[in-house]
């Protein structure tokens, strides 16, 4: 933090993130407004086209319409809690049947995306922070299930965000190789 920076009192850390925040590469920027966002980007983009001038809008639903290939794996900024610093972690879109255990409960559900570090599991449910579960999926290409520990890093309607914890090297080299080589 520069002396300007400490002058501004309680902003200092709010002034000390827009800085931060302008000296990333644009890419990376992006990348952190999509972990920000979360779930609800649609809400944001929805807001930035009602904004737009009509031209624009008619030419991204012209855009739009023609359709977008996948681009393959997301790469997601992690913010790491233990040594402030920023990882990146390539996930990946999917819908993978698993079947979950928490608190005593077992019931199945849908992974929609994964990495090394986590996965989104479909769950009715919400759970608190740092509630163990352990999840058992296939990945294709694979005869044996991957059994996975983890906690529950997020809670939201529709779904749980999980911190995995405790993989195996094979563990962690399936769902890389899932990530990097599934279409």
């Amino acid at each position: 933090m520069d002396a300007s920076e400490s002058n501004l009192g309680r902003f200092a850390v709010t002034a000390q993130l827009f800085r931060l925040v302008d000296e990333l590469p644009k890419d990376k920027q992006l990348i952190l407004l999509k972990q920000l966002l979360g779930t609800r980007i649609s809400a944001h983009l929805c807001k930035m086209v009602i904004a737009m001038p009509e031209e624009e809008r008619q030419a991204l639903s012209a855009h739009l319409e023609a359709g977008t290939p996948d681009e393959g794996p997301v790469t997601t900024l992690h913010l790491d809690d233990e040594a402030a610093s920023i990882r990146q972690i390539i996930r990946k879109s999917c819908w993978l049947k698993a079947i979950c255990v928490v608190g005593g409960r077992t019931f199945e559900s849908m992974i929609t995306d994964i990495s090394s570090d986590g996965m989104f599991v479909k769950a009715a449910a919400e759970y608190p922070l740092g509630t163990p579960i352990r999840i058992s999926c296939r990945l294709p290409g694979r005869d044996k299930a991957l059994v996975l520990s983890g906690e529950v890093l997020r809670s939201e309607p529709g779904g749980i965000g999980v911190r995995l914890r405790g993989l195996t090297a094979e563990q962690q080299e399936a769902i890389r190789t899932f990530i990097l080589v599934r279409p």
